[in-house]
Order: C-alpha cells, then sequence, then structure tokens
C-alpha cells in the first residue's frame, strides 16, 4: 500500500472509532436507546468499511481496530470527570472508574458481537 492509503485507512479506522464513541457516550450519559447507538450505528459503519475495502479479511481486521480504538476513545471519554479532578474522593473515583470500565466492557461485547456478523455478510457480499 502506498502512503495516502494507509493514512487513508486509518482516518477511516479514527473516523469510526469516533462516531462509536459519540454514540457510547450518549448511551451512557444521555440514555440513549442502545439499540441505535451500540447495534445499528456500528453495523452501519462495518457496512461501509466493507463497501470502501472490497476484502473479508481487511473488513474483519478494520472492524476490530475500530471497535479497539472505540473502546479507547470511550474509556478516556468517559474517566475524564476523574482525570480532571472534578472527582477527588478517592472512595468515589474507585468506583467511578469501575463502573464505567464494566460499561464500556458490556458496550464493547455487543457491539463486537453484532459487527463482526455484520462484517462477515458485508465480507461475503462485496467479495
Amino acid at each position: 500500500m502506498v502512503a495516502h492509503q494507509k493514512l487513508g485507512v486509518i482516518g477511516l479506522v479514527v473516523a469510526c472509532a469516533v462516531i462509536i464513541n459519540f454514540g457510547y457516550v450518549a448511551t451512557s450519559l444521555y440514555d440513549a436507546p442502545g439499540v441505535i447507538t451500540v447495534v445499528f450505528i456500528p453495523c452501519a459503519l462495518v457496512v461501509c468499511l466493507g463497501w470502501f475495502m472490497r476484502s473479508m479479511k481487511t473488513t474483519i481486521a478494520l472492524t476490530f481496530a475500530s471497535i479497539l480504538v472505540a473502546a479507547f476513545l470511550t474509556y478516556i471519554t468517559l474517566t475524564t470527570p476523574v482525570l480532571f479532578g472534578i472527582i477527588e474522593d478517592a472512595y468515589y473515583r474507585n468506583l467511578f472508574n469501575y463502573t464505567v470500565f464494566l460499561k464500556v466492557m458490556q458496550l464493547i461485547f455487543f457491539t463486537t458481537f453484532f459487527s463482526l456478523l455484520t462484517a462477515l455478510g458485508a465480507g461475503l457480499a462485496f467479495d
């Protein structure tokens, strides 16, 4: 791959991760419907990845990369109050970090399952 093509792929992964992160934050903080933000949006992004890549192996690899980057971004986004010192009590800090970690892991499991099913379908359709 040429350098600008690699940057395009990396940009596509980061863009998908940021969109998934927005959905996770909306689900966690604003009680947005999880079906839309955890299932529908990531699956739609996987179909877009499959459309652009036209390879099942690449689509599945980019799906995993997007989900991992989204998990990292979501964890950082949701622990920002602890990082900036808004929550200062040690008990609440540990509890907040633990509950955020569990919430992020739950969202990641749901998203990974449905996204991989979609990636397999998209890879079969576009191969």
